[in-house]
C-alpha cells in the first residue's frame, strides 16, 4: 500500500492529502491501509514480507516459473454500482487476473492492489470490495496472498487495479501461439451468460431481474479455471491456450494470428447453458452472436491435437466437473478465419469488446 506496502514509498510531487477535502466516509490514507492490513488472513508461507515494508519478499515453489500479470478497472467503463455490489466487483476485477494466470497453465498466487479513490468513497466500500478480493483468493483450494498495493484520491471516477503473480513448471507454459494445423479448438464450460447477464441487469433499471441468478451470477462473480487450466496444460495435449474475456471471435483470432494459422468456427457446436438460452430467448438475443460477442466469461479456449480430445474432455469432466466442447479445428494459414451456422460459411471477424474502438 502507499507508504507501507509493495511498492508504496510516498511521492512528494503528488498533492498534499491535508490540502484536498476528504471524503465523509474515509478516515486518513494511512489508516485505510492498517484497516485493509488487519482485515486481510495471514499470508501463507511463502510470503517473507507483506503488507508493512516498502516493497513485499516473495519465495517461489522450487523448479516454478513466475507468471505475471495486470488489469485496470475504471468505474463506469468496466464496472457499475448500478449493477453490482463492492464485494461483487472486488472478486470480478481479482477474476480476471487469475483467468490470465489459468491460461498460462499457471497457479495463481500473491497480488498486489491499487486504487484511486474518489473524496466520497466510505471505508465500508473499501472493505466490501477488499471482501470480495479475499472471497475469490480463498477459492478453489488455491490461496492468494494480498501482499501490497498502492492507494490515491482522485477527484474522477474509482480506479482498481490489480497485479496478480503465478506459479507454473516452465515446460508447461501454454501460450497463444503453438497452434498447428490439424489441431481442434476446444472451450471449457459454457458460452453467452456474461453478456446476457449484462443485458438482464440494464433491463433491471426498468423491471427487477429477479429470476436467471445463475446468469446474473456468470456475469457479476465468474469463477476462472484455474484447476482446468493446469490440467489442459499439463496434460502435453494442448498446444495453444487463451482465456475468453475479449469474447470467443476476438480470443480465437488472437490464437490464429499469433500461431500463423487459419481457422474455421462451428457456430452450432458453442456450448450455451439452457438457462442462458432461455434468458436469450426472452431478451429477444442470438444465440451464437451473443456467444462470439460475450467478453468476460473467463472460459479457456484450447487448441488440442485431435487425438487427444475425446481423452482430456473426458478427464476434465471427471477431475473438475467442467465440460469440454469442440467448437472448430485450426487449418492452414491460406484458408483464413471463417465461421459456419446454418447461414453458411462467412469469415470470422472480432465482435467483442475492445477500448478506444470508438
Amino acid at each position: 500500500m502507499r507508504g507501507r506496502g509493495a511498492g508504496g514509498r510516498a511521492r512528494r510531487e503528488r498533492r498534499n492529502v491535508k490540502d484536498r477535502k476528504k471524503g465523509a466516509g474515509l478516515p486518513g490514507e494511512f489508516e485505510v491501509i492498517r484497516r485493509i492490513g488487519h482485515a486481510l488472513p495471514e499470508p501463507d508461507p511463502s510470503v517473507l514480507l507483506g503488507i508493512g515494508d516498502d516493497a513485499a519478499a516473495v519465495s517461489p515453489a522450487p523448479g516454478m516459473t513466475t507468471l505475471l500479470t495486470t488489469d485496470t478497472f475504471v468505474e463506469g467503463v468496466d464496472f457499475d454500482l448500478d449493477f453490482s455490489s463492492w464485494r461483487q466487483i472486488g472478486w470480478k476485477c481479482m477474476a480476471a487476473n487469475f483467468s490470465d494466470i489459468a491460461a498460462m497453465g499457471g497457479v495463481p498466487r500473491h497480488a498486489l492492489t491499487t486504487l484511486c479513490l474518489p473524496v466520497h468513497r466510505s471505508m465500508e466500500d473499501v472493505e466490501a470490495l477488499y471482501a470480495g478480493f479475499h472471497d475469490l483468493a480463498g477459492h478453489d483450494g488455491h490461496p492468494v496472498s494480498i501482499v501490497g498495493g498502492d492507494m490515491s484520491s482522485t477527484d474522477g471516477p474509482t480506479v482498481v487495479s490489480i497485479t496478480v503473480s503465478g506459479e507454473a513448471a516452465e515446460e508447461r507454459i501454454t501460450r497463444r501461439s503453438g497452434a498447428g494445423a490439424g489441431d481442434i479448438l476446444c472451450v471449457t464450460g459454457h458460452l453467452g451468460a456474461s453478456e446476457t447477464g449484462l443485458r438482464l441487469l440494464r433491463l433491471a433499471r426498468e423491471r427487477p431481474a429477479d429470476r436467471f441468478e445463475g446468469v446474473l451470477c456468470r456475469h457479476r462473480t465468474p469463477v476462472p479455471r484455474v484447476r482446468e487450466g493446469v490440467l489442459l496444460a499439463n496434460s502435453g495435449w494442448v498446444r495453444a491456450m487463451i482465456d475468453v474475456s475479449d469474447g470467443l471471435s476476438s480470443d480465437a483470432l488472437h490464437v490464429g494470428r499469433d500461431s500463423g494459422v487459419g481457422l474455421n468456427l462451428n457456430g452450432n457446436a458453442l456450448p450455451i447453458a439452457e438457462e442462458t438460452r432461455r434468458a436469450m430467448e426472452e431478451l429477444r438475443l442470438d444465440p451464437i452472436g451473443t456467444a462470439l460477442e460475450s467478453g468476460e466469461e473467463f472460459e479457456l479456449l484450447c487448441a488440442v491435437a485431435p487425438e487427444g480430445v475425446e481423452r482430456l474432455a473426458a478427464e476434465l469432466a471427471e477431475r473438475t466437473g467442467t465440460a469440454l466442447t469442440p467448437i472448430g479445428e485450426c487449418l492452414s494459414a491460406d484458408r483464413g478465419y471463417t465461421f459456419t451456422d446454418h447461414t453458411g460459411n462467412r469469415p470470422l471477424r472480432p465482435e467483442g469488446y475492445e477500448h478506444f474502438s470508438g
